[in-house]
């Protein structure tokens, strides 16, 4: 995951990106290789918007969940060795 997916986890504007640093042309990159999607873009009738984007990531981080992990090792036997 890139800075800027990592960033846009949250929907932002362009204006957003821009003061965070992000060029223009680097969003609209993200947004070419599909790691963006401008939220904005289609309206609830499938027809094309015009207008200020709103820019989401297309990856959704998975939380780690070392449960299963804790689990196992509590459930070790004593005296056994994984070498």
């Amino acid at each position: 995951m890139t800075e800027l997916q990592n960033f846009c986890q949250k929907p932002r504007t362009m204006q957003e990106l821009v003061d965070a640093g992000f060029a223009a042309h680097t969003v609209y990159n993200a947004v070419k290789r599909n790691e963006l999607k401008n939220a904005n873009a289609i309206d609830a009738w499938g027809r094309k918007q015009r207008g200020k984007g709103l820019f989401v990531s297309t990856v959704t981080p998975i939380p780690y969940n070392a449960s299963l992990l804790v689990q196992a090792w509590n459930t070790q036997q004593q005296g056994e060795t994984n070498v």
